[in-house]
């Protein structure tokens, strides 16, 4: 069974008549002739009753009738919704995200694109870099915002996104508070407050200490930053941050210190090369687009 014997047989029912109904379809009425009698020998049954002056369906074809316009709506629907898709009408996109990108504009983006195209679900999961990764790996996560990846370039693209720089956010009640910068092996007798094992940050930091020649004291352990925010109020212990995050999060009870010499940080988009999604392309040339915004951004 053929689609286009489907139309034929509904173009017959419609007039009737099998000249009319060629005329209507445009094929001759030799072939469509055939193509019923083709049909109704591998359906085992006749659907039309044919005289000399009319063309009158049976009681199977009365059946058939409403299974071939249920099947070419259902095909109708199918098209449309694809089309739906493909004009980005509608979808699914599942974005990963460390967890400071609202003080890097990031957030902003998101609300952008979603307004742009309100019938994209939005899936937001926030984590470490690592973490994001692997989620991308397994297909959980269609791309990604992260700190400056090692990555496999076979098997992802990475784009830059915002340079920043490592402060530390102190409690006005601190004993360094009024220092303008420090170098790392100034805080070799600090109590500190960072992310959790396991993030770049985290990472980088502790290697950095180890190089200079000390282990950081690290007394809590988040992935929050408003947490983290409180307990550095409250002089429990200095916050590792990146300077855009430090400044958003900057109290009346706190203050932000530069480190010298400056060590970098690096957010980017990272996108799987496995994925041929027209949403996740559309995601990330809208992001790349808005890049001055988010270089911009919280400076």
């Amino acid at each position: 069974m053929e689609i286009h014997q489907l139309e034929y047989v509904l173009a017959v029912e419609k007039y009737r008549h099998f000249s009319l109904a060629a005329e209507e379809i445009n094929i001759s009425q030799p072939t469509l002739s055939h193509q019923i009698k083709k049909l109704e020998a591998e359906l085992g049954v006749e659907l039309f009753v044919r005289t000399t002056r009319s063309v009158l369906l049976t009681p199977a074809g009365e059946e058939f009738i409403t299974f071939a316009k249920r099947i070419l709506a259902d095909i109708e629907n199918a098209k449309n919704a694809m089309h739906e898709y493909g004009a980005l009408k509608v979808g699914n996109i599942k974005i990963g995200a460390v967890p400071n990108i609202n003080y890097l504009g990031i957030t902003s983006l998101i609300a952008q694109f979603k307004k742009s195209y309100p019938g994209i679900n939005i899936n937001l999961i926030e984590d470490n870099s690592e973490a994001l990764l692997k989620l991308m790996n397994t297909h959980e996560v269609d791309l990604a915002f992260v700190n400056s990846p090692a990555l496999q370039q076979d098997s992802y693209d990475y784009y830059p996104l915002v340079e920043d720089e490592f402060v530390l956010l102190v409690s006005r009640e601190n004993r360094i508070a009024k220092k303008n910068q420090l170098k790392l092996i100034d805080l070799s007798n600090e109590k500190f407050i960072l992310f959790k094992m396991g993030t770049v940050l985290r990472n980088q930091f502790s290697q950095l200490c180890e190089n200079t020649g000390f282990k950081p004291d690290v007394i809590f352990e988040s992935s929050h930053m408003e947490t983290m925010k409180g307990l550095v109020e409250e002089d429990v212990g200095i916050l590792l941050s990146s300077k855009r995050a430090a400044l958003a999060m900057v109290s009346s009870k706190t203050v932000v210190i530069n480190l010298t010499p400056t060590i970098e940080r690096i957010t980017g988009l990272v996108v799987s090369k496995h994925s041929n999604l027209l949403v996740k392309k559309e995601f990330r040339d809208f992001i790349l687009s808005k890049k001055s915004f988010i270089e911009n951004s919280g400076k």
